[in-house]
């Protein structure tokens, strides 16, 4: 009897031991879990503070990874174990550059405290520097004459209607100059002019670009223009994209609320490793969850090679049509890429881009 009143108070005591062990922990407490900067000056760079913090618990702190709301702020710290009753520092950076006004940066530390995840948070308000020609129109086209973008993405535009988008320029040289433009490759439906002929030293101004694209011209467009700096031709030309649709602009909300919808199975495709010169083929689907007819008014590929086929191109009320994609890559090698434009009837989207990529190997 002796022996078995033994035993169980040894049982015992391994249970409260075990239980004992089990309520260990790490415990990770900050002296602060905020930090407000104030007012900083964007020209004065980065900014950064250090949050101490210490492991109140019985077990050794591990800090498994640290994630920030914006690239702009970056964690440094220790990530060898913290042990028991030891304190450590994390230093958080902020960059200013290009971020002016108010911010709240969120810095979340995922550790084995029960916890798991504790945030700290940075705010502070940026004072910007005062903006140059050279911020405001950082491209160089020569002879003074700085533009604020080579490549212009201009985005949906009805066809049929006559729409004006404009480009900064401005004359970073020393003397007055002249300018002019020429598009010796314009479709007839874009003109391209400056507004003002003649710029002085420090001025700023804009090149204008008027579209009227007919009815029958759809989808991703794209051309360029050159310009010329007293009568001097500038090397680089400026680059424009942009993708025409419908006008939906007189359209009732009673009709949008019956218009058709589109619902794409996929927007993108990695067709993986291919072996050299083979056609690569898939389907997607387009449904239409709307209330009336969806009609595919255009499709348009960034590679001629690149064929796709419509098994309807109207598509009734919850119908859904298969697109059939095949992509001849004789001659291509390595990492390729190509992209689809679809051109609808549908108001909320009338414009979905199709991405495919594939890595092509011996």
């Amino acid at each position: 009897m002796k022996s078995i009143l033994t035993c169980f108070c040894l049982l015992l005591l391994c249970t409260e031991i075990g239980r004992a062990e089990e309520t260990k922990t790490a415990r990770i407490v900050f002296d602060r879990y905020t930090y407000d900067f104030g007012d900083i000056r964007e020209a004065d760079g980065d900014v950064s503070h250090t949050f101490r913090f210490t492991n109140e618990g019985d077990l050794p702190l591990v800090i498994n990874s640290v994630g920030v709301s914006c690239g702009c702020t970056t964690p440094q710290f220790d990530k060898a174990p913290l042990l028991p009753g030891r304190t450590a520092e994390m230093k958080i950076t902020f960059d200013p550059t290009n971020r002016p006004g108010r911010f709240e940066k969120v810095i979340h530390i995922l550790c084995n405290d029960p916890r798991r995840t504790v945030r700290l948070t940075i705010t502070g308000n940026v004072i910007p520097k005062p903006r140059t020609l050279q911020d405001d129109y950082p491209y160089y086209l020569g002879e003074g004459l700085r533009i604020a973008d080579r490549n212009l993405t201009l985005g949906m535009l009805p066809h049929g209607k006559t729409v004006v988008r404009s480009v900064g320029i401005a004359n970073a040289g020393k003397k007055t100059i002249r300018i002019e433009t020429t598009g010796r490759s314009l479709p007839a439906y874009v003109t391209v002019r400056p507004k003002k002929s003649q710029l002085a030293p420090g001025e700023r101004s804009e090149i204008e670009l008027t579209f009227r694209a007919p009815e029958e011209v759809w989808g991703r467009q794209q051309g360029s223009f050159e310009l010329s700096a007293d009568h001097r031709p500038l090397l680089d030309p400026v680059e424009w994209t942009v993708i025409f649709t419908e006008d939906f602009g007189a359209l009732s909300r009673t009709t949008l609320q019956i218009a058709p919808q589109a619902e794409y199975s996929s927007s993108f495709y990695h067709f993986s490793d291919q072996p050299q010169g083979k056609t690569l083929t898939r389907e997607f689907q387009i449904t239409n969850t709307g209330r009336k007819d969806l009609i595919i008014r255009h499709i348009r590929t960034t590679d001629n090679r690149l064929r796709v086929t419509a098994d309807k191109t109207v598509i009734a009320r919850d119908d859904t049509a298969t697109l059939t994609v095949k992509w001849n890559t004789k001659g291509k090698t390595g990492r390729i890429s190509a992209g689809i434009t679809l051109i609808t009837n549908d108001p909320g989207r009338p414009a979905q881009e199709i991405r495919l990529q594939a890595r092509m190997v011996e």
